[in-house]
């Protein structure tokens, strides 16, 4: 059988020079999964689809390959700070649980890659954190895919600085360095896991 190496993978992220209006500067911080059209997922939940995000991803262009069909999910009950949190370490996959998302933050990444970053509470208690990443596909010349919506994304892991930027109705990513794996396609099986490191950065504000 015709066997393929692959090198390690990197995505790097640049500073993102995307500016966006602010929303109402009334916009309410405590948001649920039903006011602002963004869901907060279940405990558990790995993969959630993109859809339920349109407000904020049609905001975002990929700059190569297209977005993913689905938002992977992961959680972390590991953070400390008050306004500039930082939430490091291995993270869960899917989301924390909860019933109310107490902050949003948002970062990109160089080629059009989104985070959003749920502070998720159980009335007035932070219980933790969920990470949503919604990806750009990313192939090779010759058409054999590096991240696709048929390579689900696990084992993520790393350090991710938040911002509580009051001036926006959202929080900010101010920085992250994190890592995953990007599983066997059953379409590729000759070509193996590999890992796959990505940047976030601040935006400007976004209404979503």
């Amino acid at each position: 059988m015709k066997t393929h190496s692959l090198k390690k993978v990197f995505i790097f992220t640049l500073a993102a020079t995307l500016f966006w209006s602010c929303g109402d500067d009334k916009k309410k911080n405590t948001v649920s999964s039903t006011s602002t059209g963004v869901t907060l997922p279940t405990q558990g939940t790995a993969q959630i689809g993109a859809g339920n995000y349109s407000g904020l991803l049609s905001q975002i262009q990929c700059r190569s390959g297209q977005r993913l069909q689905n938002v992977y999910s992961f959680s972390s009950s590991s953070f400390s700070g008050n306004s500039q949190t930082t939430i490091q370490g291995t993270f869960n996959q899917g989301g924390i649980g909860g019933t109310q998302v107490a902050r949003e933050y948002v970062g990109v990444g160089y080629y059009g890659d989104v985070m959003i970053v749920q502070k998720v509470t159980n009335g007035s208690q932070v219980i933790g954190y969920n990470v949503l990443l919604s990806m750009c596909s990313m192939s090779s010349n010759n058409g054999a895919p590096y991240i696709s919506d048929t390579r689900q994304l696990t084992n993520f892991a790393g350090k991710i600085v938040l911002d509580d930027e009051v001036s926006c109705g959202h929080g900010m990513v101010d920085s992250s360095q994190t890592s995953m794996q990007s599983q066997v396609d059953p379409n590729y099986p000759y070509l193996p896991v590999f890992q796959v490191d990505t940047w976030f950065t601040k935006v400007g504000c976004i209404s979503f």
